[in-house]
């Protein structure tokens, strides 16, 4: 149960960043904060797919440079630190001003190892991680969508395939992130733990992407890849 357990603080961190953001809008935008908080589910399905463009060597440095320091990446860390200090995790770092800012230094570097290892790997791989709205009606196909890209890539022929560095990264800043932690969250089940955060809190974030994505700023919808061959499982 425990793997589930941080699963739904990962999901939790994800839901805490997107209602900042959402009180942000409304504060810095008054007129319109109303509209766009009732936007309806079927505005993000409304165009039809277009075709899928892999990304050059630039857009993949932006992209990574974007991921690692954009507002999303601050607010998800600000929310992490915030539910770690109200479950005093780890005990050793205490409460208070200080206690806080070390979990935010924390999440907030295993946030860029995160990035740096998808980003390295990526290349490599040919795989390109951006979320795309699935371009589908019906709010049990688009949250199927939404929890399974969370798992998947583009590649460059369109089609989608098993993300090695998504998953990769996960794992490595699980794993890297424990040198700087205090003895009650090392060892290979708290390894485990965090894995299941950045996993929930993808989760999360994707369903955001889908479902709000004016706040989230998601890509369009893309066609899957018309060569028979490439028309493998998921987004």
């Amino acid at each position: 149960m425990r793997p589930t357990l941080w699963l739904g603080k990962g999901i939790a961190n994800c839901l805490a960043s997107a209602f900042i953001v959402q009180c942000s809008l409304a504060q810095t935008n008054p007129s319109t904060g109303a509209a766009d908080r009732a936007e309806p589910s079927s505005a993000a399905v409304s165009s039809p797919p277009r075709a899928y463009v892999s990304m050059t060597q630039t857009e993949r440095l932006h992209y990574y440079f974007k991921h690692m320091f954009s507002a999303e990446s601050f607010l998800r860390s600000a929310a992490g630190a915030g539910i770690n200090q109200a479950l005093d995790l780890p005990h050793e770092w205490g409460q208070g001003d200080e206690g806080y800012a070390r979990r935010f230094a924390s999440s907030y570097g295993e946030h860029i190892i995160q990035s740096t290892v998808m980003y390295g790997t990526s290349v490599l791989l040919h795989e390109d991680n951006r979320y795309f709205r699935s371009g589908q009606t019906g709010f049990g196909a688009r949250l199927k969508y939404a929890i399974e890209s969370t798992f998947v890539a583009r590649h460059d022929d369109g089609s989608s395939h098993l993300s090695f560095s998504r998953i990769g990264s996960y794992a490595a800043a699980a794993a890297i992130s424990r040198a700087w932690q205090p003895p009650s969250a090392r060892g290979p089940i708290h390894v485990v733990d965090a894995f299941s955060i950045f996993v929930g809190a993808e989760v999360g974030f994707n369903v955001a992407r889908e479902f709000l994505p004016r706040i989230f700023h998601s890509q369009e919808p893309v066609a899957m890849s018309q060569n028979p061959a490439h028309q493998s499982a998921g987004p």
